[in-house]
């Protein structure tokens, strides 16, 4: 991908990536869940902790049954009585009912009053009211608050709101705020600060700011907080000495804030969505205590600190996944989600600061992701069909498709292989070119291009280059073919049964097209890059098959091969030897055949054939008498045949400067 691509899909991706985010953060409707699952999770991979500063006691159902209490009704005060006086014998810092005693007993007033007299003789007993918030039809919200009754109110050592904060989903992860001027009341304390406060806790004193929401920071799933059976904590034998010494003590039930059975009291908390269950509201009160004895409640962070955390990731992720391929983007996309997680979680264990984290890794991360996939689809797309264009002027269209499922072949590289080389050229180009108007000689060499590239495609040969007016073309790469000879012989011979069509039609500019054959081992595969598909072949087999093309001009012949190459096809075309060349640049002599064509032309070409073999033969035994009478002969037969008359040239220059004694019957070429 070019610097320019990547940054214009890079900043894409960030720019979605980021909105997204910051979208999903500002609506509430489509946050809330992700919200929720942010400040959940760390205490999921958190060990619990028992703290030691508060107590339970439940009203639960085992303690119905044994004290003979009702479900549906008040339990009767007598027993709250002995409760709150054990609990002064066993030293507990202070006692804080999660039982609304908002009416006296009428028919039991001096159970009442012994309970009064109880709670102020232990002198840190708390007692619960309930907040009350409703909006009437004319749209005015009233706000009332049920508190303990007179002579209860004025024993405790003051009284708290039990209301909670719920979430959609039932659960508690706030602390509910200090509320005040309800009712004529100037503060309303919760329950948990109202108790904590009697202990002298300094978080407790005063309310935090309206904006500064404290979240509770739970130690563990439900039942974490030590806790005991209500009959239990009445018998002398039913708790271990010192269980409630120096410690809160929160009483409550597990059903309801008021009496057992007027209204299941369980909610969800960080531990419910993992299978731990629901917790009771008095533990919740009891956390919220604890949190406010410790300091250590859990504080979001910010807005404004959150947005800029979510752009900038956003932004990070949008621009880092751009650069890479999908699957390594997708491992960077779950690396990422891992890092973000677990730093999310370090956060609040070490430090007790939480943000929407999830948005990153549900939203953020997915987006991004999805942009550079979008962006990588669309430039391999683009980059196939590049490619399949770059292909298709070196093979056939199905070739080249079936050539893309074989992703290797694109990679930078090559590897040695044996290959069949065709080299050809247009005979006198240069004149033709001279003598034709350039629009008339565009037309021309676009009908031979086409005519000539359909020829090599036809055998599945592979174009590698178009030099000027020629073609440098192969066969055996990049797939193997076993007749490989055979099928860039039928080729050469296409072109030239086409190109005599050509001429038909073209009488003003005949073409001739020389080739040149050879078959050798050479460096095949892409010479480009990885975002540059150049597909060549390299090595003297090439230069021998160019060699070959030139030699055409001497011998005034059209189609030359060496034997290297008519080894393969000496059985299925008629061929003949036109001698052993040594080429500038070539070490060794190189036997030369030309190629005469199908075997149907075998019995035609019999006579000459024979006849000029004879005279090449003499030749190179250094018989130039007898030998000169063969080639004559050659031409008598086949008036324009050029290799006859190539040698007899030869031969009257060796009566004017004989070879030398070591000469072996080769011609040494000093043109290239």
């Amino acid at each position: 991908m070019s610097m320019r691509g990547y940054s214009g899909s890079a900043v894409a991706g960030a720019i979605f990536a980021t909105i997204s985010g910051l979208v999903f953060l500002q609506f509430e409707g489509m946050r809330g869940g992700l919200i929720r699952a942010s400040y959940d999770f760390p205490f999921s991979l958190r060990s619990p902790s028992r703290p030691d500063e508060v107590a339970i006691v439940y009203l639960d159902e085992e303690s119905h049954r044994d004290l003979n209490q009702p479900f549906n009704a008040p339990w009767d005060r007598s027993l709250h009585t002995r409760l709150v006086e054990v609990l002064r014998q066993q030293q507990a810092k202070a006692v804080a009912f999660d039982i609304l005693f908002s009416d006296p007993n009428t028919n039991a007033s001096a159970a009442d009053r012994l309970f009064a007299e109880a709670v102020k003789k232990h002198g840190h007993v708390v007692l619960a009211a309930n907040y009350l918030r409703s909006e009437p039809a004319e749209g005015m919200l009233q706000e009332t608050i049920e508190i303990p009754f007179d002579d209860l109110q004025a024993a405790s050592a003051g009284w708290g709101n039990v209301k909670m904060n719920l979430d959609p989903d039932f659960g508690v992860r706030t602390h509910f705020p200090a509320l005040s001027d309800v009712s004529g009341y100037g503060e309303v304390p919760t329950l948990a600060q109202a108790a904590a406060r009697i202990v002298g806790s300094p978080h407790a004193q005063r309310p935090p700011a309206p904006a500064r929401v404290r979240w509770l920071n739970y130690y563990g799933p439900p039942g974490t907080i030590q806790h005991i059976s209500y009959h239990k904590a009445l018998l002398p034998e039913g708790v271990e000495p010192g269980f409630f010494r120096d410690k809160i003590v929160f009483v409550g039930a597990q059903q309801s804030a008021d009496f057992s059975g007027k209204g299941k009291d369980e909610f969800a908390t960080p531990y419910t969505r993992w299978g731990m269950g629901f917790a009771p509201g008095t533990e919740i009160h009891a956390t919220a205590c604890l949190n406010l004895l410790r300091g250590d409640w859990l504080v979001r962070l910010p807005m404004f600190v959150e947005a800029i955390a979510l752009a900038i990731l956003g932004a990070g992720f949008g621009f880092g996944f751009a650069r890479w391929r999908p699957l390594y983007a997708a491992l960077a996309a779950v690396g990422a989600a891992v890092l973000v997680a677990v730093s999310a979680c370090l956060l609040v264990w070490w430090t007790r600061h939480w943000f929407a984290w999830v948005i990153v890794v549900v939203v953020q991360i997915p987006v991004a992701l999805l942009c550079a996939w979008l962006n990588q689809s669309l430039r391999w797309y683009v980059e196939r069909k590049l490619l399949v264009e770059s292909l298709s002027l070196h093979l056939s269209p199905s070739r080249a498709k079936q050539l893309l499922r074989q992703p290797e072949l694109l990679r930078p590289g090559a590897r040695l292989q044996k290959v069949s080389v065709l080299f050809t050229d247009i005979s006198n180009y240069s004149l033709i070119s001279e003598s034709t108007v350039l629009k008339d000689l565009e037309k021309m060499l676009n009908q031979y291009f086409e005519a000539a590239l359909a020829a090599v495609h036809e055998t599945e040969g592979t174009v590698i280059k178009l030099i000027g007016d020629a073609i440098f073309a192969v066969w055996n790469a990049p797939e193997e073919q076993t007749d490989h000879q055979i099928r860039a012989c039928h080729t050469a011979l296409r072109l030239r049964e086409q190109l005599v069509l050509h001429d038909a039609q073209n009488e003003n500019a005949p073409l001739r097209t020389r080739a040149g054959l050879h078959t050798g081992e050479a460096l095949v595969g892409n010479f480009g890059s990885s975002k540059r598909f150049d597909y060549t072949v390299m090595g003297d087999a090439v230069n021998l098959a160019s060699r070959l093309e030139g030699l055409n001009k001497h011998l005034g012949t059209l189609i030359l091969t060496t034997r290297e190459f008519q080894m393969g096809i000496e059985d299925n075309f008629v061929t003949r030897p036109v001698g052993v060349f040594r080429f500038k640049g070539i070490a060794r002599g190189v036997q030369v055949f030309e190629m005469v064509g199908t075997p149907d032309c075998a019995d035609a070409t019999k006579s000459w054939r024979e006849s000029f073999g004879d005279g090449l033969h003499k030749f190179r035994r250094r018989e130039f008498e007898e030998a000169a009478r063969a080639f004559e002969e050659t031409l008598r037969l086949s008036p324009k045949d050029g290799p006859s008359q190539f040698y007899l040239k030869q031969i009257q220059r060796f009566h004017e400067k004989p070879p030398d004694e070591n000469w072996t019957g080769e011609v040494s070429l000093e043109e290239k």
